[in-house]
């Protein structure tokens, strides 16, 4: 590094199971962009201290942000752009040159483009999806975009799954969506897609956040968690034969969208 690097971080409590800050340093090696960006490792109650200390490093230029700060950090951008204004949740932020905090998300784009890419459809499918906070809300409006025939949202804050309801109404109000909550009995069986978007799945003790052997055989089970790449429920999805999709695509297919976000390429 040199006197001119810039700093970029990463946000999140956990901290070991993020892989931005691997994917984009080699990205700045490979493109000969003098940055680098490192793990830091924020518990909630601190996040706005941290903000603030970071805007007085004139060379720290941004940052990612993943669970839980995602609809925190919001609340402490001084601007939002459009995606980030419409979902109340972050998860880049950029400082201007009066190192003001600037917000946008990407995760629906990059959720939705990445499977995608994979030869999955969307169009007409039923969806469900589990949560309704950070990632989540991004992804349910980015697929509200996609004519899918319904979305389920499963969520034990039944008051979250009502807010994003409403935000997917407005994106598409003849969109066929309802809330269940989060419990043992509810069936699957009836959906071709369904998207793990809470965190569980980060620690190896954590509980399967649904039973996959309640859905179809001809399911496709998403899961955003990026490491372990191979989560339980994907480990036990594949072992049932169902065709899964893996985290890593909806960071992978950010990486054009934060680079014109963050003004590098």
């Amino acid at each position: 590094m040199l006197g001119s690097t810039k700093i970029y971080g990463c946000l999140a409590d956990p901290i070991d199971h993020v892989k931005a800050p691997t994917i984009f340093s080699s990205i700045f090696k490979e493109k000969n962009i003098d940055a680098v960006m490192v793990p830091i490792h924020v518990e909630k109650n601190n996040l706005e201290n941290v903000i603030t200390s970071l805007k007085k490093i004139k060379n720290f230029e941004g940052m990612t942000v993943t669970i839980p700060h995602k609809t925190t950090i919001a609340n402490l951008c001084d601007h939002l752009q459009q995606d980030a204004e419409f979902t109340q949740s972050v998860n880049w932020v950029k400082f201007d040159k009066d190192r003001k905090l600037i917000g946008n998300n990407f995760d629906g784009q990059g959720f939705v483009t990445g499977f995608l890419s994979q030869n999955f459809l969307l169009k007409n499918k039923k969806v469900c999806i589990f949560g309704a906070g950070g990632a989540a809300v991004s992804i349910a409006c980015a697929l509200a975009k996609q004519k899918i025939k319904s979305l389920q949202i499963i969520n034990r804050n039944f008051v979250k799954a009502n807010e994003l309801i409403k935000k997917i109404k407005l994106i598409d109000k003849n969109l066929f969506v309802e809330t269940t909550e989060y419990k043992d009995n509810y069936l699957l069986n009836d959906y071709d897609i369904i998207i793990n978007a809470t965190s569980l799945g980060l620690y190896k003790d954590d509980k399967l956040p649904f039973d996959v052997s309640k859905t179809s055989s001809e399911t496709v089970i998403a899961d955003i968690i990026m490491q372990p790449s191979n989560t339980e429920l994907l480990k036990q999805a594949i072992n049932l034969g169902r065709s899964v999709h893996y985290g890593k695509y909806m960071i992978d297919k950010q990486i054009d969208l934060v680079g014109n976000f963050l003004n590098l390429w």
